[in-house]
């Protein structure tokens, strides 16, 4: 992928830096040399459903790690291997995102905002709890690092024989995919609250002086400020518009909805709470008008649920800044206008496909003019 996109970009002066951001519960044990051990299980993988019910139900900790036990937890999966795939040589656990600088500067570490979402880690102390360690018989884990920080420089190999890199170039610390994205907006303006509009909906915001967060909001450790917590809450944005995929002559009704210049909408419109079957019924003998109808509720509805994340947020200590969107459902533009009118406030929208790995060429060091290289288009209600 380096080799691909630096021939894209011209193939001329070696990369100066490299970081990475990624998803946050994955991992592998290596060795010493970090030849990996076993094989990565991936951050979606519930093998270690005993496991994390286990950990729950003795160490209920959420107000200090911030994250609750689950089946995908770090912690569950440190668990799981240390009772189905024990192994006697001295071991370390390097998280998948961190796998490619550490094996290329031949040093173990890992990124601060995966530490925090592997439900052991002191979101205030910025510590690893001893005693969650104990419970999940974690293995040896290498030392943590904030974003930024560089862990050394690419060891020679394949990508310096390449000419893409060089032994001079540095290897930098990068993180959890949706902080590090969340980090441009902020950059841009800060105080900024992002809505990652993605197969899931992620509304991330930090905060100097956060309170105890409401129910289903997930603490974390933002990727720049040491002094900040992070605070996010996930909705599943895509399975709640899935029934809405209705086939239509030019496509389905979902997509021809968003294709549209304008989805007719009045302010101050509530929609309630419509149930998936309910919502499937009703179109199975709706016109197409009365289908167009019912879709614009579920829209509507939808967004009501970021009305009440936003909401939250700003009960558990978080600042009302400007909202900026990103992710695939925001390239609509009728979306975004029918959603800045239910949430009664201007939405800017950021026009950048890979944020994240935007999010983290900025880590490492790169310094581009972001009004000029970011496209942000502001949608008012």
């Amino acid at each position: 992928m380096i080799l691909d996109a630096w021939r894209t970009a011209g193939g001329g002066q070696p990369i100066a830096a490299i970081a990475a951001a990624g998803v946050g519960e994955d991992g592998l044990l290596v060795d010493a040399g970090l030849r990996p051990l076993t094989n990565a299980i991936a951050w979606f993988d519930d093998r270690a459903e005993a496991e994390a019910s286990e950990l729950a139900t003795a160490h209920d900790c959420a107000d200090i790690t911030g994250l609750r036990f689950e089946a995908t937890r770090t912690a569950a999966k440190w668990l799981w291997i240390a009772r189905h795939q024990p192994t006697m040589a001295p071991t370390t656990w390097i998280a998948l995102t961190d796998y490619p600088a550490a094996w290329w500067t031949g040093r173990a570490f890992m990124s601060e905002t995966l530490a925090a979402r592997t439900a052991c880690y002191d979101i205030s102390g910025r510590a690893f709890r001893p005693e969650l360690l104990a419970a999940a018989q974690a293995p040896s884990l290498p030392p943590v690092r904030i974003a930024g920080e560089v862990i050394g420089q690419m060891r020679p190999g394949r990508l310096t024989q390449s000419g893409a890199v060089t032994t001079a170039t540095r290897l930098i610390v990068g993180g959890h995919d949706h902080p590090v994205a969340a980090s441009v907006a902020d950059l841009m303006q800060p105080g900024a609250i992002v809505d990652s509009l993605g197969t899931a909906e992620l509304v991330y915001a930090e905060t100097d002086h956060p309170a105890s967060p409401r129910p289903g909001i997930v603490r974390s450790v933002p990727v720049r400020h040491s002094r900040r917590e992070a605070f996010f809450k996930v909705f599943e944005l895509s399975a709640t518009l899935a029934v809405l995929r209705v086939p239509t002559p030019s496509g389905d009704l979902l997509a021809e909805l968003l294709a549209c210049g304008h989805i007719p909408f009045e302010t101050g419109y509530r929609s309630g709470t419509i149930e998936p079957s309910e919502i499937a019924e009703a179109l199975g003998r709706a016109s197409p008008e009365e289908a167009r109808s019912i879709a614009t509720r579920v829209l509507v509805s939808a967004t009501e649920i970021t009305v009440g994340i936003l909401a939250d947020l700003a009960a558990s200590g978080v600042d009302d800044g400007p909202l900026y969107a990103t992710g695939g459902w925001s390239r609509s533009d009728a979306l975004m206008r029918l959603r800045a009118s239910v949430l009664g406030r201007p939405i800017h929208r950021i026009d950048e496909p890979e944020l994240a790995a935007f999010g983290a060429a900025l880590i490492a060091g790169a310094e581009p003019d972001l009004q000029h290289l970011l496209k942000v288009s502001k949608i008012s209600p």
